[in-house]
């Protein structure tokens, strides 16, 4: 029994170093979202409606981690960032809709296709507003 669990632990320890680059090496946040995304469009590009509607909802939903107006509070990241502004609308829905739970992101696919799309169109209108 000693000797199972000994080799056990010396092939645990053998692999370790490759687990950890595996992880190391998978992107993640918004540069984990598949190609296909960047072909998503967005139905409410240009809706002002749909800004307003995606304002409140970021308001109820996002603003705790993100800040008011995108900015980031404590470790949540600014949508601000450069990371963000140049990812596609379909690379931003792709992270709403699964988060990142390795980074702190939640998956927000409980919220309708239409509402993530809104916030995703309130994104775009900081996009806007920053420069």
């Amino acid at each position: 029994m000693a000797r199972v669990c000994g080799a056990t632990a010396v092939a645990l320890v053998a692999c370790a170093p490759l687990a950890g680059s595996e992880v190391a090496e998978r992107p993640s946040g918004i540069a984990a979202a598949p190609a296909s995304a960047s072909a998503l469009r967005n139905p409410y590009d240009g809706d002002r409606e749909a800004v307003g509607a995606g304002r409140k909802l970021y308001g109820a939903q996002c603003a705790r981690c993100h800040g008011e107006r995108g900015e980031g509070v404590g470790r949540a990241p600014s949508l601000l960032s450069e990371a963000v502004r140049h990812a596609s609308a379909g690379a931003l829905f792709w992270f709403l809709t699964n988060g990142d739970l390795r980074r702190g992101m939640p998956a927000w696919s409980r919220l309708s296709e239409p509402r993530r799309w809104q916030i995703v169109a309130y994104l775009r209108s900081l996009d806007q507003t920053s420069k």
